[in-house]
């Protein structure tokens, strides 16, 4: 099958000349820098998407599967378009203030992200809106601290997110998840963990959300169901488990998980238990995070 390569806005994207199809995206360290690449849900049939001198990270699929949203390290948010080959810049990049942890609408037609002050403003970032079809962006809270890795519901009504409660003062950082009216009118705490909770994500049924938190010591993968708030606690492993990531069914989480001394991408099955790694590049250590399902 024929390759070519587009060049647009300097982010190379290699892809097929037929339509690319592909289960899960992820980040993968395979020389150097962190580049994104999409999958079948078994690691088969890896592509790499990007090519850049930056690092690729937070990737995020559109509900047609046909393009991720993704953030990079200069600053900026992306749109790779599978079919076309192409990525554009729809966040303009900022070192002094990255936008970081983009989050498609369940419409497609806007990306939640969460976005740094200036340094002089230390440890603040604003969630923000970008209307891809305006192309403008706006403020969707105004709070103060850290409030990152914002997450739709799939009715689009609502937005889940980290938000940073104390640092220094309490002796160690406490994160907490709250739940946003994505028209940013109001904005209310979800869970009391007392931990460093983090990178919620919303089950495609909306009745549960995912999570990673040390509350328990450890970094583990949790999730909440929005039925009884009953938290379950999903892995148990000494290694650092984040970033978990729903089967579009709702019967599975992929998660990156430290547990044998690299970065990899596991899954997990929420019926049976059973858990199985990923392993898209076969017996080569390669580090993989930010996976997306």
């Amino acid at each position: 099958m024929k390759l070519r390569i587009f060049i647009f806005f300097l982010y190379p994207l290699l892809f097929y000349s037929s339509t690319l199809y592909a289960d899960i995206a992820f980040v993968a360290n395979t020389n150097g820098n962190w580049d994104l690449f999409i999958a079948d849900d078994d690691g088969k049939n890896p592509v790499q998407l990007t090519h850049t001198d930056y690092d690729e990270k937070d990737p995020c699929w559109f509900p047609n599967r046909k393009k991720i949203a993704y953030s990079a390290s200069d600053g900026g948010i992306y749109v790779a378009e599978l079919e076309s080959g192409e990525t554009r810049r729809v966040v303009e990049h900022n070192r002094k203030r990255p936008a970081v942890t983009p989050s498609v609408s369940p419409n497609g037609g806007k990306i939640a992200f969460a976005q740094f002050r200036p340094p002089e403003e230390k440890d603040d970032t604003d969630l923000m809106i970008c209307n891809l079809n305006t192309m403008e962006t706006t403020r969707l809270l105004d709070q103060p601290a850290i409030q990152i890795w914002p997450s739709w519901s799939p009715d689009g009504k609502r937005i889940v997110y980290a938000n940073v409660h104390c640092s220094s003062e309490c002796g160690r950082i406490i994160q907490e998840l709250w739940v946003a009216d994505s028209q940013g009118r109001w904005s209310r705490q979800l869970l009391l963990t007392h931990g460093f909770s983090q990178q919620p994500i919303w089950s495609p049924d909306g009745r549960r959300i995912a999570f990673s938190s040390d509350h328990k010591g450890n970094y583990d993968i949790w999730m909440v169901s929005l039925d009884d708030w009953k938290l379950r606690q999903l892995t148990t492993d000494n290694g650092l488990d984040v970033k978990p990531a729903w089967s579009p069914d709702g019967k599975k989480l992929a998660f990156v998980s430290m547990r044998s001394g690299l970065m990899e991408i596991w899954f997990k099955d929420l019926k049976n238990g059973k858990l199985k790694k990923l392993q898209p590049f076969g017996d080569k250590k390669v580090e993989c995070k930010d996976v997306a399902w």
